[in-house]
C-alpha cells in the first residue's frame, strides 16, 4: 500500500481570514469582528466618519438607516402566544437593500406607524440594547415612555448557583449575587432604582 503525503496550502486569501478575530456578542451563536465592532460603535455613538461614498436619494438613506439595525418586539401568534423573544437583526448590505426595496416601489408612510422603539436609558450602550417598543396613546400622538416601564421589577429571574449563592437578573443586562435569595433581590431592585433615578437625572439636564 502506497503512502499519500498531502501537503497544506494557506492561500494569500486564506491568511488573511486567519488573522480575523470575533468577539463575543452576547447572543447565542452572534460573534462580530474588529471592524464590525467599530463600525457598531460609531453607528451607537453617532460618530460615523465621513466616507467618499455616491449621494443617494433621501427616502433610500433613510430605510438603510432603518434596516442597518432592525429592533424586533416579542413575536405573538393571534392568540397572543410567545413565538420568539425580543432580538436585534444587523443588516450587513442595507444600502443596497434599500436601494433595490426603494426601486421596487416601497415608501414608508408616517400615517401607517403603529409602534416605535426607543433605547433604554441608562442601559448598555450598544446595537444589541433590546429598549422598549411602545405604541400611540388613545388620541394617536406619540407619548414619551415611562422610564420604569425599562426596568420593570417583574422582568427580574431569580436562580441559585452551584455554590449556593443567588443571582438576581434583569434581561437588560444588570445582575446581582448575594448569599440568599432575599438579598438577591434586595440588591437587584436597588441597582434598577439607582438606574432609575441615572437615567431621569439625565433627561432633565
Amino acid at each position: 500500500m502506497s503512502g499519500e503525503i498531502i501537503e497544506e496550502v494557506t492561500t494569500p486569501t486564506g491568511r488573511d481570514q486567519e488573522k480575523i478575530r470575533y468577539h463575543a456578542t452576547g447572543k447565542e451563536g452572534v460573534q462580530v469582528t474588529d471592524r464590525m465592532q467599530a463600525f457598531l460603535r460609531h453607528v451607537v455613538e453617532g460618530t460615523l466618519p465621513t466616507m467618499d461614498v455616491p449621494e443617494v436619494a433621501p427616502e433610500v438613506r433613510e430605510l438603510a438607516e432603518e434596516l442597518a439595525v432592525v429592533h424586533l418586539p416579542e413575536w405573538t401568534n393571534p392568540a397572543g402566544r410567545k413565538l420568539a423573544d425580543p432580538a436585534v437583526i444587523q443588516v450587513a448590505q442595507a444600502p443596497r437593500i434599500a436601494d433595490f426595496l426603494i426601486a421596487r416601489g416601497w415608501r414608508r408612510d408616517p400615517t401607517l406607524e403603529v409602534v416605535r422603539w426607543a433605547p433604554t436609558p441608562g442601559g448598555l450602550p450598544g446595537p444589541y440594547d433590546t429598549g422598549l417598543h411602545y405604541g400611540r396613546d388613545e388620541d394617536g400622538t406619540w407619548p414619551i415612555p415611562d422610564i420604569e416601564a425599562y426596568w420593570d421589577v417583574d422582568d427580574v429571574e431569580v436562580s441559585q448557583l452551584p455554590d449556593g449563592s443567588w443571582k438576581a437578573e434583569h434581561p437588560r443586562g444588570i445582575g446581582f449575587q448575594a448569599a440568599s435569595k432575599s438579598e438577591a433581590l434586595a440588591g437587584i431592585v436597588e441597582t434598577i432604582r439607582t438606574k432609575i433615578e441615572e437615567a431621569t437625572n439625565a433627561m432633565d439636564r
